[in-house]
């Protein structure tokens, strides 16, 4: 009897033990659940977001592909052709075009060119410039004539188009081109060729006297353009931007085949 007393103690204590046994590891896995449900909670609020990178909007292309020649012929305006019949002008006969220079100086006070029925300009230089126009010129030899091309007018044209939309883009067109990707675009060029540039006048002589002069272009490039003996070809399109400013563009070439429509 003592001996089953003893059994039955022993089973009841063993039981009450298996019990707060079992009770101490639930306990145990609560803890620990409740313990890193807080953390994975945390840090899933850490985590960043995901940023989506912005759109970059690719830059225009620019293209070599070239452009055929429109049927109909490219007519010159009074204005562009005048430039023309100066430019030649100027080249054989440099001594003539001093003359108009030294007219050109009467005109100025200070910095500030103010031509008949003209708007007011102000200059870089002023009149260093014209004097170093006037020194060049009275050593230059008469030049031949250069030759209008019907393909290189099409190249100032596209350009002048341009600068109407945006005189600042100077010599770059919209789409990022330069001057020989342009070229490309409508013919074949020679070894030389040449842009330039005019900008706020409207009248022919003053246009090409304003090119000579070269107000503020250390190289004098726009002289040296009009005036090398290297140039056989014109090509000319003047027209006025969208914020009224006068534009004349120019092209020079010693050779130009223009593409051939098919």
């Amino acid at each position: 009897m003592q001996i089953q007393k003893l059994r039955a103690f022993r089973t009841v204590r063993f039981s009450k033990f298996m019990k707060n046994y079992l009770l101490g590891i639930l306990f145990f896995v609560v803890a620990i659940i409740c313990f890193c449900q807080p953390s994975a909670i945390n840090a899933q609020k850490k985590k960043p977001p995901v940023q989506t990178p912005p759109v970059k909007t690719p830059p225009a292309k620019i293209t070599n592909k070239p452009i055929p020649p429109a049927q109909q012929e490219v007519i010159l305006s009074a204005v562009e052709d005048a430039v023309i019949k100066e430019i030649n002008e100027a080249r054989n006969n440099p001594q003539k075009y001093l003359g108009y220079l030294e007219e050109y100086r009467k005109f100025i006070k200070g910095n500030v060119l103010s031509m008949p029925n003209a708007t007011p300009l102000v200059m870089i230089e002023g009149m260093p410039a014209i004097d170093d126009a006037i020194n060049d010129l009275r050593k230059l030899p008469k030049l031949n004539d250069l030759k209008n091309s019907k393909g290189l007018n099409r190249v100032a044209k596209s350009h002048l188009e341009d600068l109407i939309e945006n005189p600042k883009l100077g010599h770059k067109g919209k789409d990022g081109s330069l001057l020989d990707q342009r070229l490309l675009r409508y013919g074949l060029v020679g070894l030389l060729y040449a842009e330039n540039i005019s900008y706020r006048i409207s009248v022919a002589r003053e246009v090409v006297l304003a090119m000579i002069v070269d107000d503020g272009v250390k190289s004098r490039s726009h002289r040296k353009n009009i005036f090398n003996p290297s140039f056989k070809l014109f090509g000319i399109a003047c027209g006025t931007a969208k914020d009224n400013t006068a534009l004349c563009v120019a092209e020079f070439a010693d050779d130009f085949s223009e593409m051939k429509s098919k």
